[in-house]
């Protein structure tokens, strides 16, 4: 099911715990109706409401749209931890600096970690870590996949999931590998972004996650300031 949205809402929600969340951790006073749907869905899906119908997602809007609070408020909300998989280093990297800095706690685990490192992430984790941060290919290790599953991970986004694809930009071969990984997880939400996707690249990210009924938002990629 694809929905549609448009942006030029206006509406102030205070009556509901992602709306508290976003004004008490990000400053944010209101969320795009389409960013209260996608987040309502996640949280119900984890209780294990609906879950194959609200837990899979596709969300395809540009860059800035505010892509990346659809799962980091699920994240300040569940009782555990969220998976978000990047394609590149770089990327994580900077993602855990802004999460860090903006008081997300979240870990990120990458290849050429020591053990310490590691052991120390799960101690965090232990603590309340809201945010795991990887890529595919550390995630292929099964030794630590096998520790993440104990962790409780209750929702999993895919970022940059265009990458999946052979059909678009950017294509990653480890990004095919995903689907094995969430089914190790087991039932939690997927979310999958991308501020990039042609119809056939679309339906191939559903296709190899797996979740070719899932909810669809997307918007325009026409932007008059540029």
């Amino acid at each position: 099911m694809e929905e549609n949205l448009k942006f030029d809402a206006d509406e102030i929600f205070y009556d509901d715990p992602a709306a508290q969340a976003a004004l008490e951790n990000y400053g944010i006073k209101y969320l795009f109706p389409w960013q209260r749907l996608v987040i309502a869905n996640i949280l119900d899906a984890a209780k294990g409401e609906d879950r194959e119908i609200l837990g899979k997602q596709i969300v395809l809007l540009p860059t800035g749209a505010g892509k990346s609070l659809c799962f980091q408020i699920p994240a300040i909300l569940l009782d555990g931890p969220t998976l978000v998989i990047y394609p590149l280093l770089a990327l994580m990297s900077d993602q855990y600096r802004r999460m860090k800095e903006g008081g997300m706690e979240c870990v990120i685990f990458r290849g050429g970690q020591d053990e310490k490192e590691r052991q120390e992430n799960f101690r965090q984790l232990e603590k309340g870590a809201k945010i795991i941060i990887a890529n595919p290919e550390v995630l292929s290790n099964q030794k630590l996949l096998e520790q993440l599953c104990k962790c409780g991970i209750k929702h999993v986004a895919i970022d940059e999931a265009h990458c999946i694809s052979d059909w678009g930009h950017d294509f990653r071969p480890e990004y095919r590998n995903i689907r094995p990984i969430i089914n190790k997880i087991g039932e939690a939400p997927i979310i999958a972004l991308t501020a990039t996707a042609t119809p056939k690249v679309q339906n191939d990210i559903q296709k190899n996650l797996g979740i070719l009924e899932a909810t669809v938002f997307k918007s325009s990629f026409n932007r008059p300031n540029l």
